[in-house]
């Protein structure tokens, strides 16, 4: 599976569909507070009922899993939709562990999601949620050609207030 679709393979990355036991990794990702800071979740509890739910999606291979030197180092699933009139459409999720930005890895699982959802899944519409105030990401999400197409200002209440979120899609 680990084709290029345009973007540099970095050196020693694979992508593979994802396994349950790539759940600890995801688990471990989304407990250091960098990662967190951008998920809804808040505690150990969340983050496992999180994990569960993302990593369940193994059974459509539907979920990508990068590694680098056969270390997991992010994943990308697509939420695909259970009923026909609304399978053309799908909302994804991507998140690369601490210490592997900036290296590529999260271009080309981007380009490899991009690529299942369009030729295994015949997906047609992409869109996502982001944080409002994660400028990286949303920046990110632009040069793959992902727009704005709504926001929540009072979405996520934190202890100093709320943060919103912004809404982005893509058709492939």
């Amino acid at each position: 599976m680990n084709q290029s679709h345009g973007k540099p393979v970095p050196p020693g990355v694979e992508i593979r569909y994802t396994e349950p036991d790539d759940a600890k990794y995801l688990k471990a990702w989304l407990m250091d507070p960098s990662v967190m800071r951008w998920f809804p979740m808040e505690d150990e509890v969340e983050i496992d009922d999180a994990v569960m739910r993302w990593i369940a999606f193994y059974r459509y291979k539907c979920t990508l899993t990068i590694t680098k030197d056969g270390v997991p180092c992010g994943i990308a699933t697509l939420y695909l939709q259970p009923y026909r009139r609304l399978a053309h459409q799908c909302e994804f999720g991507i998140v690369i562990g601490p210490g592997y930005q900036g290296m590529g890895i999260g271009s080309y699982l981007m380009s490899s999601i991009i690529h299942l959802a369009k030729e295994k899944f015949k997906i047609e519409l992409l869109h996502l949620q982001v944080y409002s105030e994660n400028y990286p990401a949303i920046n990110f999400y632009k040069r793959f050609g992902f727009k704005e197409f709504g926001r929540q200002n009072s979405w996520i209440k934190e202890k100093d207030g709320y943060n919103g979120r912004v809404f982005m899609e893509r058709f492939l």
